[in-house]
């Protein structure tokens, strides 16, 4: 096939003019469209139930204070009684830690707004500190002193 005999056609998928305005076409496509069914086909998924307000537990709440304190004596190195000195204890931080993970997935969606904020944040926060104490202990040059955890 020689270059003379294609034919090349270029439509304009646009749906505005150079102005601004609508195009004639667009209008009548629209106009033609079917409207969206109202009901699912058979076999479909049904719709999801609205969202449902959560209330707020305090006892949750009181859950992630407590394990957010012990995770933060972990931390920030518990007194030893005999020589008085603080170690941080890694380990024990990890397993607050990956129980928070456990406990945040097997609540997702049945959380309030305020709980869901707070066990992300408190996770968020502990796994920051926790990262660079681990850095540090591996002896990471130029890491900056670990923040203090809230808790």
């Amino acid at each position: 096939m020689s270059e003379a005999s294609k034919t090349i056609k270029v439509v304009d998928r646009r749906m505005f003019t150079a102005e601004g305005d609508l195009r004639d076409d667009v209008m009548e496509e629209l106009a033609k469209a079917p409207p969206a069914p109202e009901t699912p086909p058979e076999g479909a998924a049904p719709a999801p139930p609205p969202a449902e307000v959560v209330p707020s537990s305090p006892a949750f709440l009181r859950l992630l204070d407590m394990l957010a304190q012990t995770a933060s004596l972990y931390l920030q190195g518990i007194p030893d009684p005999a020589t008085g000195r603080r170690s941080v204890d890694l380990a024990a931080s990890r397993e607050i830690i990956d129980s928070l993970v456990a406990l945040r997935e097997k609540t997702r969606g049945r959380l309030s707004f305020e709980e869901t904020d707070a066990l992300e944040g408190l996770l968020g926060e502990l796994q920051l500190v926790f990262t660079r104490l681990a850095a540090q202990a591996k002896g990471a040059p130029g890491m900056p002193p670990p923040p203090r955890p809230r808790g």
